[in-house]
């Protein structure tokens, strides 16, 4: 009888291990007009601490090397059914972003991947005196599988004169790992069906 309680209690453990974290969105929602669907993790910080050009009394305000924003569009009336990659990256110099492959992901498996991104001019941050910019990358679909299943170590942006590498911590590959599995789930490219 203590044997069978026993293993039922370990059943019960490792049924309730494998359920699904409890995923939460910056944005899940239809637009009215146009029925497009919007589906957007909660942004994920990435890299290091680093100080601003925003002065305090104790120095300088300490902010996110970059933030990241993994979403999927949807959209019944002009077939758009996308993944985006957005990382946003606060500069202290003026750093435009042309359009092309100019954001590449390395992998732990050892594989680089680059990503074509939208150009940008940055905007100024009031809050950091910096210049914000937005990286917002197409994401194909063998690449969201890529990055549900293996997670990213590094990021590599390449602008016009100079490039800037992101290290994730072990941290900030899993809770990214967990952000695309969310949005993957939540519009039912998850769990993937053969």
């Amino acid at each position: 009888m203590m044997r069978s309680l026993f293993l039922l209690l370990l059943l019960i453990g490792t049924a309730a291990t494998a359920l699904p974290a409890q995923c939460k969105f910056s944005a899940d929602e239809v637009d009215e007009f146009d029925s497009t669907r919007l589906v957007s993790s909660l942004p994920v910080s990435v890299g290091l601490l680093i100080p601003s050009r925003f002065e305090t009394a104790k120095g300088p305000k300490i902010i996110d090397q970059a933030k990241m924003l993994f979403s999927h569009t949807e959209s019944d009336q002009d077939s758009i059914n996308s993944f985006f990659l957005t990382i946003a990256v606060p500069e202290y110099d003026y750093q435009p972003i042309e359009q092309g492959k100019n954001v590449l992901l390395a992998f732990a498996d050892s594989t680089v991947i680059a990503l074509y991104n939208f150009p940008d001019q940055g905007t100024f941050d009031t809050g950091t005196n910096m210049r914000l910019y937005q990286h917002t990358c197409i994401v194909p679909v063998d690449v969201y599988y890529r990055l549900s299943y293996t997670p990213v170590e590094k990021i590599r942006i390449r602008y016009t004169n100079q490039k800037k590498t992101i290290a994730l911590s072990k941290k900030q590959q899993k809770e990214l790992k967990e952000a695309v599995r969310c949005v993957g789930q939540a519009v039912g490219f998850l769990p993937a069906k053969p």
